[in-house]
């Protein structure tokens, strides 16, 4: 008698990189790697074969690890953030010849993996402080302030106040044109 085995498939949410450093999943240094060009004169010369601005996990998902792996100056926690962001919104990286998907991407990281995660989430939680503190001082001048009382308040230069400032107006104008995608239920 035939026995089927049914597998349940995790539903895929197609999420960009952008959004994904944007939101501080990945860090810059993260998405700078996967945005590095082959040739400087082509923007869709990354690993991919797209543009870093248009790059989803679905293109990721196309590569195999070991392409990933060797990025220039990935390195093995930024490896972790893709392998966890994959692994979160349910997508797998394949085989280059086969296209069949490869074993979970954290697997290759072996015994280490724990020690990666908890740099990660540091490093995670690391980015949402200065974040919180962007948000902060851009409160401050949206009340009137200067940049050098704001970074007299923080115990910053005037200079480093406005500097954080423009990145927090940045990444929020990010997050309001990229919205973060929930992640699917898991089974």
């Amino acid at each position: 008698m035939f026995q089927i085995k049914l597998e349940t498939k995790r539903p895929k949410v197609d999420v960009l990189i952008a959004s994904l450093e944007a939101w501080h999943i990945i860090s810059t240094r993260t998405r700078n790697c996967l945005g590095r060009l082959d040739r400087a004169d082509d923007p869709a010369s990354t690993v991919t074969g797209t543009p870093i601005e248009k790059m989803r996990l679905s293109h990721l998902s196309r590569c195999e690890q070991a392409d990933i792996f060797r990025l220039p100056n990935l390195g093995r926690v930024c490896y972790c953030e893709i392998a966890a962001v994959m692994v979160r919104y349910g997508w797998h990286f394949h085989d280059r010849w086969t296209g069949k998907p490869q074993p979970p991407a954290l697997e290759l990281l072996g015994p280490s993996l724990a020690r990666y995660l908890e740099r990660i989430s540091l490093a995670a939680a690391a980015r949402g402080e200065r974040f919180a503190l962007g948000e902060a001082m851009l409160r401050l001048y949206d009340e009137g302030l200067s940049g050098p009382e704001i970074g007299k308040r923080f115990g910053t230069t005037g200079a480093a106040a406005h500097a954080a400032i423009q990145k927090t107006r940045r990444t929020m104008d990010i997050r309001s044109r990229l919205p973060l995608a929930a992640a699917p239920p898991s089974f």
